[in-house]
């Protein structure tokens, strides 16, 4: 993330600044991966509460959630979560808003990745 959003509550997460992308399966105009190639995938999530907010969002795979990650009640608490996952061309990751308000970066705390393994 590139700025911190005290009152985001619905939607996709969008993570605009893109470090590696190789393949272009992420887009970051809609927040979407879409699997290039088939395979074994591993997608990783930290996302930062904003102040002492709660904030939720899940990892999804065409639609449906895989995991949950919880920043929960601290004082700019982090939630980390991971998945492994094995997926098709043309399949679509993405993180989807569940519960709670906000999230905070400075610099690279709240962040998305994925590698093909």
């Amino acid at each position: 993330m590139t700025s911190s959003d005290s009152s985001w509550n619905s939607g996709t997460m969008v993570f605009p600044s893109v470090i590696t992308n190789e393949g272009n399966g992420y887009n970051p105009s809609t927040g979407i991966f879409t699997a290039p190639i088939g395979g074994t995938y591993v997608f990783f999530v930290n996302v930062q509460s904003y102040g002492s907010q709660n904030i939720y969002v899940d990892i999804v795979l065409n639609g449906s959630t895989k995991v949950r990650i919880m920043a929960f009640t601290g004082n700019y608490d982090a939630g980390p979560n991971l998945v492994v996952l094995n997926i098709q061309k043309g399949d679509a990751v993405w993180v989807k808003y569940y519960s709670g308000t906000g999230y905070y970066t400075d610099g690279p705390l709240t962040t998305f990745s994925g590698f093909l393994i």
